[in-house]
């Protein structure tokens, strides 16, 4: 069908075009291309005053021709310019990358004769030899043909100024240093957090020291560098000049005797933004920071107390890891033991909730845990498992005696339909 219509537009008609690569579909778009057929340069050398009076043949013969390291398949005279074209063994579209390097540099190569660096498309459509080009009026017409093909790797050979191996060694180059630069964004980002984080901790230390040291009734002597150690931290995060003075002048209202505008935004204000800031200890210092005052602190504490916190923490840690539980999940566990013996005991949740200090809707959670991870309470069951049977056969639940519960699984499940009742 389609050689039909190329035979038919071949006999005169006006404007007609082919696409030199192959497409999955009729929509000629990059992403549907299936094979690779041909590399065509367009001639426009009838835009050159030195070119403009020669015909297509001439040009050829005289001029690119000459220029050309290899032979073109065809020559044609495209009514106004010049098409050559370089057939390939057909390329799959997934070596549409090499096929563009290549098609560039064999442009750019002829660009002094008139060369379109427009028209090298992956999807570039060339007019159909017999058909007319309107604008001129004349017949496109095949000036030669060759039974010439070449392969990709042939002319990424002749075109290409790198070699696979250092086309390789460039792509693993490149990827290093790409994943330093996001390592080295990466950390820069996590610093800006920290930092931002740190300004956070200061500022509620600052609020916090401000409003102790006014229930004492000291109201001078340590304003002026509070205000600017915040000052500089701020400026270290990249913090607006704006958003900076709202927070001078808000901290400074936090004063029994604030200062005056003024006073706050320059005295305060830092010479520079100085590479480092001041330290921790160092503020500590500055701000006369007692050991009192620092018990309600988190970040303005000298090394001493920081140690001495994640000791403790540490302390923490290993108490947790040694019992398996936090203190939240040691007073959960003895609240759902009590329940248990409760329970046993024949009391009803109300009574429970009221004893034990909670809703009743918390100790019915408490039974869907117990009943869900029941192993985790086997010592306590066991304890009162004599209990639990005699109410179950009061309940009616199983009709049975203690003395006949002889296995542990059987007991469990008494226990399961306790816990449900």
């Amino acid at each position: 069908m389609f050689i039909r219509y190329i035979e038919q537009a071949a006999n005169g008609e006006e404007d007609v075009y082919f696409s030199i690569n192959s497409f999955w579909n009729t929509k000629r778009t990059e992403a549907n291309i299936r094979h690779l057929n041909a590399f065509v340069i367009d001639y426009d050398y009838y835009k050159i005053a030195e070119y403009a009076d020669l015909s297509a043949a001439e040009m050829y013969q005289q001029h690119i021709r000459p220029s050309l390291v290899i032979d073109p398949t065809f020559v044609i005279d495209s009514g106004r310019g010049l098409y050559c074209i370089f057939c390939i063994d057909h390329a799959p579209y997934a070596c549409t990358g090499l096929y563009k390097a290549i098609y560039s540099k064999l442009v750019e190569s002829q660009e002094r004769f008139g060369a379109d660096p427009k028209a090298m498309l992956t999807t570039q459509v060339i007019r159909v030899p017999g058909s007319i080009n309107s604008r001129s009026g004349r017949t496109v017409a095949v000036l030669e043909a060759k039974d010439q093909r070449y392969t990709l790797s042939e002319l990424a050979h002749q075109f290409l100024p790198y070699t696979r191996q250092q086309v390789r060694d460039y792509k693993r180059e490149k990827a290093k240093a790409a994943f330093g630069q996001a390592k080295k964004a990466a950390a820069g980002k996590r610093k800006a957090n920290r930092y931002q984080s740190e300004l956070a901790e200061l500022e509620s230390d600052l609020i916090a020291l401000i409003s102790m040291r006014n229930d004492v009734g000291i109201t001078v002597g340590y304003r002026e560098v509070l205000l600017y150690l915040y000052w500089e931290r701020a400026a270290k995060t990249k913090m607006e000049e704006e958003s900076i003075t709202k927070k001078i002048l808000w901290l400074n209202s936090l004063f029994t005797m604030p200062l005056t505008e003024k006073e706050a935004l320059s005295r305060c204000r830092p010479a520079q933004n100085y590479r480092f800031v001041t330290g921790r200890e160092k503020m500590v210092r500055k701000l006369g920071v007692s050991e009192e005052e620092q018990r309600r602190l988190k970040y303005l504490v000298t090394r001493k107390r920081r140690n001495s916190l994640r000791q403790a923490k540490s302390r923490k840690k290993a108490c947790v890891q040694r019992r398996g539980r936090t203190s939240a999940q040691e007073v959960r566990y003895k609240r759902r033991c009590a329940l248990l013996k409760g329970l046993s005991q024949g009391l009803n949740l109300q009574d429970l909730a009221e004893s034990l200090g909670v809703t009743k809707k918390t100790l019915r959670n408490d039974c869907k845990y117990i009943h869900d991870h029941h192993a985790e309470f086997a010592a306590v069951i066991r304890s009162v498992n004599k209990s639990l049977t005699h109410a179950m056969n009061m309940l009616g639940i199983v009709e049975t005696h203690s003395d006949s519960i002889e296995n542990e699984h059987l007991r469990c499940q008494q226990y399961e339909y306790f816990i449900r009742r």
